[in-house]
């Protein structure tokens, strides 16, 4: 007997180590960790037998839970889901910070704490729920209707849970701190700018005069072989870039025209209501005129 639930815990650990595995390297492949939620679930399914299973994940602007992937669940269970998360069950998980199972037809919760008696059995749970945490707080929510069988306790579930969400939330962490860091440096090596253009006005007249689109074609060219790259991640640099460029173009010419956006407008060569609209996009103050 106990030679047999031996192997059968050997068995178990094979299995928890390959899933882990296989989602670590799909972690590790991605450009966009969104594209490669739906991947994971699919591991739990083709790998535990899990037959529904999703992820909610936290939308930092707005702060509402989206499905960022879901398993063995049609669009209107998809929607119940979620209708049913933001009842309250969301709200208890993130109190509590720790795997959580949803019990007699959802009316209950048992929170993985280590403090709490009485595991549930098998045929009463209804779904598992374990927090993604990013820096330290809670970034998404991955659910599993199970992953083992009887007699391996719920708990079992849990812990394998938990580990594959400590692997998303490094994921996210790691790609949000590359974004940080290639948006600072872009920051600092835009506050460059002006110096060369200034250094190009006061070139002596005898020299050929420096030209905009050379000055930002080397401060470019300089800053991006400076820049960090992760394959793995899904950067917008192009955006920031455009973002930073337009926004300082605005404000200098607004300045330059002592915010009479007619004069603005004209000297940029723009339709004024697209220079209006411009500021209020970017969220440049002045006094428009």
């Amino acid at each position: 007997m106990n030679s047999a639930f031996k192997r059968d815990e050997e068995v178990r650990e094979i299995l928890k180590l390959k899933v882990l595995y296989r989602i670590s390297r799909i972690l590790g492949g991605a450009l966009d960790l969104r594209e490669v939620y739906p991947q994971i679930l699919a591991v739990f399914a083709q790998q535990m037998g899990m037959r529904r299973g999703g992820l909610l994940l936290l939308n930092a602007e707005s702060n509402d839970w989206e499905m960022g992937g879901s398993q063995g669940l049609s669009p209107e269970e998809m929607k119940r889901r979620k209708e049913y998360f933001g009842s309250g069950v969301i709200s208890r998980i993130l109190e509590k910070g720790h795997a959580t199972v949803i019990v007699d037809g959802g009316e209950n919760l048992w929170v993985h704490d280590g403090k709490s008696r009485g595991v549930p059995k098998r045929a009463g749970v209804q779904f598992l729920c374990a927090p993604v945490k990013a820096q330290g707080t809670i970034a998404a929510i991955l659910g599993a209707d199970h992953l083992f069988e009887d007699p391996v306790p719920i708990t079992e579930d849990l812990n394998l849970l938990g580990e594959v969400c400590t692997l998303i939330g490094d994921a996210i962490t790691l790609r949000r701190a590359v974004a940080a860091e290639n948006r600072l440096l872009l920051e600092e090596n835009w506050s460059f700018r002006k110096e060369l253009e200034n250094l190009g006005r006061t070139l002596p007249k005898v020299r050929k005069r420096v030209s905009l689109t050379e000055i930002l074609e080397e401060r470019i060219t300089r800053m991006i072989s400076e820049m960090k790259v992760d394959p793995r991640s899904n950067g917008c640099l192009y955006d920031e870039v455009l973002n930073v460029v337009e926004r300082t173009l605005l404000k200098s010419s607004l300045e330059k025209t002592k915010h009479v956006q007619l004069k603005t407008a004209r000297f940029l060569g723009i339709n004024r209501n697209t220079l209006r609209r411009k500021i209020k996009e970017l969220g440049i103050c002045g006094q428009g005129k």
